[in-house]
């Protein structure tokens, strides 16, 4: 019992600092930190250490280590080409992303989506006001978790047009199994992207969740960045509204989320939850 009660004191306090490190000052302080390029042989020396610290593969990294700036430089790094084959089956779905497929299942009629098992989410606090979401009843989510060591450039999961684009400014908690596990609303709170990609005739969300240390989200067709001032909720200007699948989208500063939600009838998973995924590879089907 004693030991029950320090280890919840323990995650409380946790939880507690992790709500004072959410305010996206912070994450746009640490931001600078880690987008300094001098002096050269501490920031090559950071690098090396988070390559190490994390187990990344190397060896499949676009440039050098050495051609890396900074440490923000070298977390968005590109891939080799062919790192990520893509398949060209129409009808299959693939991941956007690498990373961790936290929780996937189907959307309740009240459109509540499980976050971590205990605690759901609406999706209507998700996603913009008076959005028309009466299509999602019972249809698919999925959501899937960057940690630090992964690749983080996002990528088109299905030919699709981009319809509309909004930003959502918000908290920056960390998406990781402790947070999602103490925090209720982690998703809706956060600062996030929202994109509406129109495949034939479906229109599936994608919603892109920031997080703490950061916290920036890009996208590779419009200069708009989240966590930048002034931090106001828009729709997002792009230069591009289409993309093939297995195109970059954009790309996230720090581990993140992707969320998918697909309408009812449409998709049909092929990926549990707590599987491991990567760019390119299949998650699905269109039903």
């Amino acid at each position: 019992m004693h030991d029950e009660k320090r280890m919840s004191v323990g995650n409380a306090l946790k939880a507690f600092f992790m709500l004072l490190l959410s305010a996206p000052v912070i994450s746009r302080f640490f931001g600078r930190v880690v987008a300094l390029k001098h002096p050269r042989k501490l920031v090559a020396f950071v690098i090396r250490r988070f390559i190490r610290m994390y187990g990344i593969d190397t060896t499949e990294v676009e440039k050098t280590v050495a051609d890396y700036p900074s440490l923000s430089a070298f977390f968005i790094r590109r891939l080799k080409s062919g790192a990520r084959p893509v398949g060209n089956d129409p009808s299959v779905i693939v991941s956007p992303v690498d990373g961790l497929v936290m929780t996937a299942g189907i959307l309740t009629n009240s459109l509540e989506a499980l976050q971590i098992k205990g605690k759901s989410y609406s999706l209507e606090k998700l996603v913009p006001e008076g959005m028309d979401l009466s299509a999602y009843r019972g249809g698919q989510f999925m959501q899937l978790y960057l940690s630090p060591r992964d690749y983080h450039r996002i990528h088109f999961p299905f030919d699709s047009r981009v319809i509309q684009s909004t930003y959502r400014k918000g908290r920056l908690l960390p998406v990781n199994h402790f947070s999602l596990s103490h925090f209720k609303n982690v998703f809706p709170e956060n600062e996030r992207v929202i994109l509406e990609l129109e495949h034939s005739s479906h229109t599936v969300l994608m919603v892109l969740v920031g997080a703490l240390n950061v916290g920036r989200i890009g996208l590779s067709f419009s200069d708009f960045e989240t966590n930048r001032r002034p931090r106001k909720d828009c729709e997002i200007q792009l230069t591009q509204d289409h993309g093939e699948k297995g195109n970059e989208l954009g790309w996230f500063m720090m581990g993140s989320t992707v969320v998918l939600f697909f309408p009812e009838n449409v998709f049909d998973p092929e990926i549990d939850s707590d599987s491991t995924v990567r760019v390119g590879q299949p998650i699905g089907r269109w039903t």
